[in-house]
């Protein structure tokens, strides 16, 4: 791991609210917003943003429904991840495997309206369209039963966009967080600290990376090094939690046998592109104004 100054030679590559903070609010006065001002300078301050009553309990509750119904059809063609004593799977999803280390299920804004309904509510999308000042894609989902428990990390090194800058990240509480439960932690105004560059020479963690099995513990004793300080997001049902690109992160180790009932989402400007999706024969999709998906062709 080498360490590079940020630089904002090419404008560009960084969405308006990474830019200098004087340049970003500047940039600010000058286009129209949807979201409180007040907002959009936290968040270009610190990182992220806390989008409070983001859903409704209503969509939450067909979301749940509808995930009960897919998860007991296996015909339904939905997949997860997980981990367990013999290494890392990608398998059908089922209930039994919720509770496997680090389970996900991937992509359900793809296969089912009502998590298309979280992830684009009025709220996040609108957030999301003054950030990026273009449609939003949601090109990655990821849900939760239980805390993900992983080390802290920077999604630039595993989320690919093209510029790397060009993405942004929702957390969507389905359920009010329980202490111990695996709560989401994270470092306000870590997203400005010095560029990680790998041995690929980017910002992205390869596989094989000599830094890879150290990669989690030394950035948060870097970022600890600057003098900032972890904090997490309790959040409660229907809150979100948005983060930029280079916000360090993750989950707290699971110390309560509660669930946490979360739903994640990647997002990036329209334009921007997602390196695996065309040899994956995928392109946008648009599902509603300002709102496209990442589908097959």
């Amino acid at each position: 791991m080498e360490l590079r100054v940020k630089t904002f030679d090419d404008p560009s590559q960084w969405l308006w609210t990474d830019l200098p903070i004087p340049v970003a609010m500047e940039r600010a006065r000058a286009l129209t917003l949807r979201t409180p001002i007040e907002t959009l300078a936290g968040w270009t301050t610190d990182g992220y943003a806390v989008i409070p009553d983001a859903v409704t309990p209503a969509a939450i509750d067909g979301f749940g429904s509808d995930l009960a119904a897919a998860l007991a059809d296996p015909a339904v063609p939905i997949s997860m991840t997980f981990w367990d004593r013999d290494g890392h799977h990608h398998e059908p999803a089922a209930p039994h495997l919720l509770a496997k280390r680090e389970a996900k299920v991937l992509d359900l804004h793809a296969k089912l309206p009502s998590a298309l309904a979280l992830v684009f509510s009025p709220p996040i999308l609108d957030f999301l369209t003054d950030i990026f000042q273009a449609d939003a894609v949601a090109f990655q989902s990821l849900y939760f039963e239980y805390g993900s428990q992983q080390g802290a990390h920077q999604d630039s090194a595993f989320v690919y966009t093209r510029p790397a800058m060009h993405f942004a990240a929702s957390w969507i509480a389905l359920e009010d967080v329980a202490p111990g439960a695996g709560e989401l932690f994270y470092y306000p105004k870590s997203q400005r600290l010095d560029d990680i560059i790998f041995a690929s020479g980017t910002k992205a963690l390869r596989p094989g990376d000599p830094d890879g099995n150290h990669y989690s513990q030394r950035l948060a004793q870097f970022t600890e090094s600057k003098g900032m300080r972890r904090a997490h997001f309790h959040g409660k049902r229907g809150g979100a939690l948005m983060w930029a690109a280079d916000l360090v992160h993750g989950g707290e180790p699971i110390r309560a046998a509660h669930t946490r009932r979360s739903l994640v989402t990647h997002y990036c400007p329209l334009g921007a592109e997602i390196p695996y999706a065309a040899g994956a024969g995928m392109a946008p999709r648009q599902v509603g104004p300002r709102a496209w998906v990442l589908a097959a062709n």
